[in-house]
């Protein structure tokens, strides 16, 4: 057996980029001595030392921590190393678990939607719901992803995700009556069971309390150009079983271009919060 190989050598048993072996020596991992022509020439204790660094690589550590390793190897020091990178590791199980969650999440939340009926209207008790609001008017599709966003940043220690979230919209019966389509008056996303810890930055933004009641809701699939008319047909329905529209209707968005940017395959629901004629409340 030799004493010395040269790099051609060593790239060839190990399966190694000559490039890879220039690197592991200029961070000191590997120390070749130098031959005729001041070729490399790699030693049985270079050998032995890049045994170890392909070992360790294939564990997940990096050649910078295998090269600080190799300068002060001892028992201790491996079972320091070891200990810490089995820690690192526990925690990017953590992520990865949380990360699988979150898909599930959204694709159950896909797949509900998929199979919800469009075009019936049902009166259906909803508990209080708690949301972040930005107050803004809004009267195109690119506004609202702006104004989203806009509130999603102002409040991204509880909100880092827009994910499956439940976003929604207010419009103004009032205005709706008066022939003014299309004219939003905030944005707000629904908090679930995040706890807001402090005021609300501005004047007329922050947290929005959504009452418990009953809330007359239809959905509708397809383009937001609909929208109008499916808000009025809200309207007419209320009207016909004798209930009076307390506050804004809402309008939400569970399948958006957060999931497809086909139009058609949009999913939007409806609904306003109502009373029997002859009783008032307010949102």
């Amino acid at each position: 057996m030799k004493e010395y190989y040269t790099i051609s050598e060593i790239s060839r048993l190990y399966g190694i980029g000559i490039d890879s072996l220039r690197y592991y020596e200029k961070i000191g991992a590997l120390s070749p001595g130098r031959g005729e022509n001041n070729y490399r020439l790699y030693s049985l204790k270079d050998i032995y030392r890049l045994n170890i660094i392909r070992d360790l690589l294939m564990l997940g550590f990096s050649v910078k921590q295998i090269g600080e390793y190799l300068d002060c190897q001892n028992l201790k020091s491996t079972l320091s190393m070891l200990e810490r990178e089995k820690e690192k590791v526990r925690q990017q199980q953590e992520r990865l678990a949380q990360i699988e969650r979150a898909i599930e999440d959204r694709v159950a939340h896909l797949e509900k939607y998929e199979k919800k009926e469009a075009g019936s209207f049902e009166l259906l008790h909803s508990p209080a719901r708690y949301c972040l609001r930005l107050n803004t008017k809004i009267r195109r599709d690119e506004e609202m992803d702006y104004a989203v966003k806009k509130l999603q940043k102002r409040h991204e220690d509880k909100i880092r995700s827009l994910g499956e979230r439940e976003i929604g919209a207010s419009v103004s019966p009032q205005d709706v009556e008066a022939g003014i389509y299309n004219l939003f008056h905030s944005v707000f996303i629904i908090l679930d069971d995040i706890i807001l810890d402090e005021p609300p930055a501005e004047e007329g933004e922050g947290l929005l309390v959504l009452p418990e009641g009953e809330y007359l809701t239809v959905y509708y699939r397809g383009s937001y150009r609909q929208s109008p008319d499916r808000i009025r047909e809200l309207m007419k329905e209320a009207k016909r079983r004798g209930l009076t529209i307390c506050g804004d209707i809402l309008e939400w968005y569970p399948v958006d271009n957060r999931y497809t940017v086909e139009p058609r395959e949009f999913v939007t629901r409806l609904e306003a919060r109502v009373l029997p004629e002859g009783k008032e409340g307010t949102l």
